[in-house]
């Protein structure tokens, strides 16, 4: 993603190779909190958290070509405790199916995940807080 669309980028390093980067999207993707996994400089993992029926992840973004799996509908918050979830129970199943050798052997520190995930947790609630400022303005 072209780090022009990354606004107010927060970057949390987990280990060697692996970093969890936290941002403002404001395009034709989509408005909102947003979050990516880096695994080898690939994203492995990114989770548009927008609200309403618009909130998603993607997974493996070179070799899925940006298919994207939608939450539920819900709030900007739900999306966020959604994308948290995802992150925890199928980090494995997103690295095991990457088609880089490299990036499947990647053994994740769990204890630094979790860190960096309430991080990034707390980081996009704030992001989730300036999205309900601007939705009231806009009544």
């Amino acid at each position: 993603m072209n780090s022009q669309r990354k606004k107010d980028l927060v970057e949390y390093p987990i280990q060697d190779n692996v970093r969890l980067e936290v941002y403002w999207r404001d395009d034709a993707g989509g408005r909102g909190p947003a979050s990516s996994l880096y695994v080898f400089d690939d994203e492995v993992f990114r989770f548009d958290c927008f609200g309403s029926d618009q909130g998603h992840c993607h997974i493996n973004l070179q070799q899925t070509k940006g298919l994207r799996w939608y939450y539920a509908e819900g709030t900007c918050q739900e999306h966020i405790e959604r994308s948290a979830f995802e992150l925890q129970k199928n980090l494995p199943f997103c690295l095991g199916t990457n088609q880089d050798k490299n990036i499947q052997e990647v053994r994740i520190d769990w204890e630094k995940l979790e860190w960096a995930m309430r991080q990034m947790r707390k980081k996009m609630l704030e992001f989730s807080d300036q999205l309900e400022i601007d939705v009231v303005r806009q009544r």
